[in-house]
């Protein structure tokens, strides 16, 4: 199992930024979450996650976490939407997916630059 990528943790603290009531057992889940797996699936990404058994569950709340977060992706004209998705109340999977028709299977998440952005798009560098 490995540590969360830079990009993987940046999505998950906008995510959390969207949380009510909740957001303190979800962040007490993601101190103890680790990776299980990775896969570009040419849409996006899936981040497998598994978060240790001492963590509280929120419940049986099993609806996805991720309403308006966007990360913009070098490389991808419209960027990214993120959802973080439970199973029995524990974060189990983090989901990146194009937000527009675009081939993502060139691109190593776990390297690329990125920005946080408040709508879809591409990434802006400076001066641009």
């Amino acid at each position: 199992m490995g540590e969360l990528s830079s990009l993987e943790r940046a999505a998950i603290a906008a995510i959390l930024e969207e949380m009510g009531e909740q957001r303190a057992l979800l962040e007490q889940q993601m101190l103890q979450a680790k990776v299980r797996s990775r896969e570009n699936t040419g849409g996006g990404f899936v981040t497998e996650l598994e978060v240790g058994s001492t963590a509280d569950s929120l419940g049986k709340k099993t609806a996805p976490l991720g309403q308006n977060v966007w990360i913009s992706i070098d490389g991808l004209n419209f960027g990214l939407g993120m959802i973080l998705h439970l199973k029995e109340g524990r974060a189990d999977l983090l989901e990146g997916y194009a937000v527009g028709p675009e081939d993502t299977s060139l691109i190593d998440f776990e390297h690329v630059p990125y920005a946080m952005t408040e709508e879809p798009g591409p990434l802006r560098r400076n001066g641009s």
